[in-house]
Formats: C-alpha cells, sequence, structure tokens
C-alpha cells in the first residue's frame, strides 16, 4: 500500500467517523421531543412510526448513504445562510421570514423544522417550500419527458405538515399558503421548484390523524396491515426493518 493509498483510507474512515457523530448529534438535537411524531417522516409507514415514537434501536444507514446525504445538508445550511444573510433586506420590504423555523403540532402530536417560509404581512399570504437534493435519474422522473405519473407523495405530505403549521402559528387560513419543494440537481448545480397543490394540507391531516389513532392503544402494528408499509421500497431504507421486521 502506498502512502497515498494510506492516506486516502484515513480520510475515509475518519469522515465515516465524523459523519455518525453527526447522526448522533441529530438525534440529540429532537431528544425534547421523544414521543413526538417527525414532519420529515410524513408519509411513512405506520410500524415505522410507533418504533421511532417509541425510541426502538435502530441502524444507521451505510458509510456510503452517509455521504451523500451529508452532500444535501450541507446544500440545505448554503440555502439557510444564504437568506438569513439577507433576512433585513427581505424584511424591510414588508415579508417575515422562517429559516429552520421550528413548527408544532400539538394536537396530532408532530414537530419539525421547516427550510423556508416567507410570509407576505400586506396580502397575508405564506409561501413554503422544502428543499430537496436529486440525481438526474429522479430530476427526469419528475421534469423531464417521462414524468412519474404514481410518484411517492412524502415530501408532499411533509410540505404540507410545514404549511399547516406555520399557517395555524400566524392564524391565517390554509388556501392563503402556496406550496412548494425547491429541487438541487447534484449532477450539474441546476435549481428547479415544483408546486404542490395546498390540498395536500387536507392529506397531510388525514395522516397524521390516521396514525394517531391507530397507536392509540399503543401496541406494535402488524406487518401487512393498513399502512404496514405503504410502499414497497420502504423497507429497503428504513432503519428499523433488519432489527425488528426482517423475517416477519
Amino acid at each position: 500500500m502506498g502512502i497515498n493509498d494510506h492516506t486516502t483510507n484515513k480520510l475515509i474512515s475518519y469522515y465515516n467517523s465524523f459523519l455518525l457523530k453527526k447522526q448522533d448529534n441529530h438525534r440529540e438535537k429532537y431528544k425534547e421531543f421523544y414521543g413526538w411524531f417527525s414532519a420529515s417522516t410524513a408519509g411513512s409507514c405506520h410500524r415505522k412510526q410507533y418504533f421511532n415514537v417509541n425510541g426502538y434501536e435502530g441502524t444507521y444507514p451505510d458509510e456510503k448513504s452517509m455521504r451523500l446525504m451529508r452532500l444535501g445538508t450541507i446544500v440545505h445550511k448554503d440555502i439557510a445562510d444564504t437568506f438569513e444573510n439577507y433576512r433585513e433586506e427581505i424584511e424591510s420590504k414588508g415579508y417575515e421570514l422562517f429559516v429552520e423555523h421550528k413548527v408544532i403540532l400539538d394536537e396530532l402530536n408532530v414537530v419539525g423544522h421547516l427550510d423556508l417560509g416567507i410570509y407576505d404581512k400586506d396580502t397575508q399570504t405564506l409561501d413554503v417550500t422544502d428543499l430537496k437534493t436529486a440525481h438526474s435519474y429522479k430530476w427526469k422522473k419528475m421534469f423531464g419527458r417521462d414524468i412519474d405519473k404514481n410518484p411517492s407523495v412524502n415530501y408532499y405530505l411533509q410540505v404540507a405538515t410545514y404549511g399547516m403549521g406555520l399557517a395555524e402559528e400566524l392564524g391565517i387560513s390554509k388556501d392563503n399558503v402556496n406550496l412548494s419543494l425547491t429541487w438541487y440537481k447534484k449532477d450539474d448545480s441546476s435549481i428547479r421548484a415544483q408546486k404542490i397543490d395546498t390540498e395536500w394540507i387536507d392529506e397531510a391531516t388525514n395522516y397524521w390523524t390516521d396514525l394517531n389513532v391507530a397507536l392509540a392503544n399503543d401496541s406494535e402494528p402488524i406487518v401487512g396491515d393498513h399502512n404496514t408499509p405503504i410502499y414497497d421500497w420502504e423497507c429497503k431504507y428504513c432503519p428499523y426493518h433488519k432489527l425488528h421486521c426482517e423475517g416477519i
């Protein structure tokens, strides 16, 4: 093994350890909301939600996945820093700016942090967007010729949850809320918005209401029952599947 190989292997090892610590810090961030549902898990399998809200042990993402997710985190931070840098200018024009803003929906037992919200005080209109990153394959499914006609709706429910929570905080109607996902293409740094219909706020309300009802008796949802899982692909990426569901 040459010196360069040795250095590279050390770099990879240290970086992976660094990212594991980041994972732990993220969990610590939400420790005060133990027992609450996370808005970022909107649309997830009820069984996954049960394990998460009750503090069950899960597995960490593999090293490659952690590094890819870190790219998304860096983009998120840059966008947040950008708006914080222009906060004074934006708010001097009659807007109220919300960046990485904590949203709490007490009745639904949901908490989360929205990426960006801009409230026009004159028109009482609220724009809420959530930032997502994607490679070219997913980008084509959303904006290319062969648009996916049956996309997974987790992200729609997530941003709708943020919109619902912030509208409630501001005391405005959901009809005054504009929702969108802002996509950042990892391959060439393209940025594009995807408008989300406000009707997803009702869908999000229904999802969280159904989830609360399903878990009301504190019993573990059975695999194969309603919304366990919602999508076949969920199990592949679920941190609880290997420890609590595999083989059932």
